[in-house]
């Protein structure tokens, strides 16, 4: 039983490193983006890269355009609702 408690901890743990991506954080407008988006791209002002987990953290609300998601998270959404 300890010995599937400590297998499981280890998948939790590098489960949530699996899904860590970095996204565009303005400070002035808690939005985050994805590096890709159009709207990152035009964000020079107020703008840090961090971890999607710390733009949460800090209040951050996606982007509406992009969703504030990683580039290949993007593709999957997509398809899921294609079927």
């Amino acid at each position: 039983m300890k010995k599937i408690f400590i297998a499981l901890v280890i998948l939790l743990c590098l489960g949530n490193t699996a899904f860590a991506y970095d996204v565009v954080f303005n400070a002035n407008t808690y939005k985050y983006h994805s590096i890709r988006c159009e709207w990152a791209r035009k964000c020079t002002k107020n703008c840090i890269n961090i971890d999607h987990t710390e733009a949460q953290r800090r209040g951050g609300v996606p982007c509406k355009v992009c969703g504030g998601l990683e580039h290949s998270e993007i593709k999957s959404k997509d398809m899921k609702r294609n079927y």
